[in-house]
């Protein structure tokens, strides 16, 4: 493992720092050990808080990906991630979100930087490490699941960068570590939303980045039972649905100032919308937040920065 990464990387019970090993991290506080895979550090430590849950759901998403055919890796599309509608065609409006918040990230809140250290939380295959790399950023992704064809393991396609099996709510890095720290379709996921964006908020430096991209929300008075999750929870996949207040409230108690909050498919698929293309006339604002008040399930995306 690359020493930049052990120097960043504290134990997920005590935060002391660690030692390596021959196939092992020890912790020099606690002294609990954590297994290297392929030189990713395994940090999701079954003792931990509802590990055990988050562990049985890596199963879930193999599960999933092989009953709906897209396990087996395609590089053609793996190599456009997440621009499929774009360069490939699709039709696909969660690519689609994925996509406009992520360039949002880009234009906004990089721009010409350089240098960052960068951290994404519930990564899956870290195909965003492209876009990091390629403006010398110092990149690490995190996630529970290592599988080689739609996890972490598959991080290899794209790179040389710091890939890490961990949990959002138990982050196995130093307070203060990173200049951007971003999920994408991945505190929905939490089991305790509060405490991740708590987790995220801690390992950010003052003033970085905090953003959650892509987030599935629901409307006011809407059931937490979103139909749509229902196939995830039949295989064990923790999913979760929260309103727009609940993210703004879990960011505000961590510290954090929102900047902007966006419709996650952005302005153009609202102006094709009854009244949310209305709304538009009197701004950006006032249309995101009548449509992720009043649809049903719709997505966000949240900015942030560290007081």
């Amino acid at each position: 493992m690359e020493t930049a990464l052990l120097e960043l990387l504290r134990c997920p019970f005590c935060h002391a720092s660690l030692a390596e090993g021959e196939s092992t991290l020890t912790c020099s506080g606690c002294r609990r050990g954590f297994g290297l895979e392929d030189g990713i550090p395994l940090m999701l430590h079954e003792d931990l808080p509802g590990a055990r849950k988050k562990l049985g759901e890596t199963a879930g998403w193999v599960e999933k990906a092989r009953t709906e055919g897209w396990y087996e890796p395609d590089d053609e599309v793996d190599a456009v991630l997440p621009f499929v509608n774009r360069e490939l065609g699709w039709d696909d409006l969660v690519w689609l979100a994925n996509g406009h918040s992520f360039q949002v990230l880009l234009d906004r809140y990089v721009g010409e930087l350089r240098g960052l250290r960068v951290l994404e939380v519930g990564a899956a295959k870290a195909w965003a490490s492209r876009f990091w790399l390629e403006r010398d950023c110092e990149f690490v992704a995190t996630d529970i699941l290592v599988d080689p064809k739609i996890g972490l393991g598959r991080g290899a396609f794209y790179g040389d960068f710091g890939r890490v099996q961990a949990d959002g709510e138990h982050l196995p890095f130093a307070d203060e570590s990173f200049d951007v720290v971003y999920c994408l379709a991945t505190l929905h996921h939490a089991l305790d939303l509060r405490q991740m964006v708590r987790e995220m908020a801690r390992v950010a430096r003052p003033g970085g980045v905090v953003a959650g991209l892509n987030e599935g929300t629901r409307g006011v008075g809407r059931s937490p039972e979103n139909p749509d999750q229902a196939s995830e929870k039949e295989v064990g996949i923790n999913e979760h649905v929260h309103t727009m207040w609940s993210y703004l409230w879990a960011f505000g108690r961590a510290g954090l100032r929102p900047v902007r909050l966006e419709y996650a498919e952005g302005s153009a698929e609202l102006e094709q919308r009854n009244i949310a293309g209305k709304l538009l006339r009197l701004g950006r604002i006032p249309a995101t937040l009548w449509a992720l008040n009043a649809y049903p399930y719709a997505g966000l995306s949240l900015y942030a920065r560290r007081r």
